[in-house]
């Protein structure tokens, strides 16, 4: 054989496709030269079938050029298909990393017990939650100057105070409030 991305293939015709179906199912997985062999059906009838049902029409070598142009163009849209789900995937795995990092970078941030500071961090919040949802809790402490929510990451914000004593009272006393029956804020300083 002359074509090296052909080796270890065979084409075998059978005048009926009972017959076909029968070889396939005798032969599928059949050891030869220590390899199984893999069959299926062709994916369009062979110039010997179609001679045999009278409806063969040859090709010049233009069409016969043209046909392998067309298979060559089909082949690379297929590999350049590949190469593009695979970066895609390779995006998505990235992004996922990222985000994980966070997560684990926000969950040591609350495992610490960072010193008094003017900034809260409040987290176990529905998904759902606005600032807006927030601002009258934490107003009714002196001092509170504003919340700001994490859109990255739903779910938790920062409230900021004048200062760490005005903080700390907002703290000691919305400490696991239960917005919903579940979820009960979990507030901490936040990190310098």
């Amino acid at each position: 054989m002359n074509n090296y991305r052909l080796r270890g293939q065979a084409w075998v015709v059978f005048a009926q496709t009972e017959q076909a179906t029968l070889a396939l199912s005798k032969m599928q997985g059949f050891p030869f030269f220590d390899m199984p062999m893999r069959i299926s059906y062709a994916k369009a009838k062979s110039d010997a079938v179609r001679k045999l049902e009278g409806t063969f029409v040859a090709r010049t070598p233009e069409q016969m050029k043209e046909h392998r142009e067309m298979e060559k163009r089909k082949s690379e849209e297929v590999r350049a298909s590949k190469v593009v789900a695979k970066q895609a995937r390779r995006e998505e795995e990235a992004l996922e990393k990222k985000r994980k990092a966070e997560e684990e970078r926000i969950a040591a941030a609350m495992n610490e017990e960072a010193p008094p500071h003017n900034i809260l961090f409040v987290q176990n919040l529905p998904a759902a939650t606005t600032d807006k949802m927030l601002r009258p809790l934490f107003s009714q402490f002196p001092g509170f100057q504003e919340v700001r929510m994490v859109e990255a990451r739903p779910g938790i914000a920062f409230v900021e105070f004048d200062h760490e004593r005005r903080a700390g009272a907002a703290l000691a006393g919305l400490q696991n409030f239960k917005i919903t029956p579940e979820n009960a804020m979990k507030i901490a300083y936040a990190k310098r």
